[in-house]
């Protein structure tokens, strides 16, 4: 499985100029899924505040990749992530995707 996603790591949000807080599409189109994808997509929407946002918003997530995360802070940036989950790490219904 293959995560996209975005740090914004400005002091605007991108998506204000529609009238949203964030992407409100799921990556997936897998309803165990969709709250996951929400979490994540806060990463791009509202500016963080620092590291301890991005945990924060990512409650729940393995602190592993939180620490990822984390580490790919850089203020006055967007950053554009791509995060591979491999095959074995997922449950049955959720590899290939």
């Amino acid at each position: 499985m293959i995560l996209r996603f975005t740090l914004n790591c400005t002091v605007i949000n991108p998506f204000t100029k529609w009238g949203l807080k964030q992407n409100p599409f799921p990556q997936f189109g897998k309803a165990e899924l969709n709250a996951a994808m929400m979490q994540l997509n806060s990463l791009g929407g509202e500016p963080l505040m620092g590291m301890e946002d991005i945990a924060t918003r990512l409650k729940g997530w393995d602190p592993e990749f939180i620490e990822a995360c984390q580490d790919r802070f850089t203020p006055g940036t967007m950053v554009h992530c791509e995060v591979t989950i491999p095959d074995e790490f997922l449950p049955e219904h959720l590899r290939g995707l």
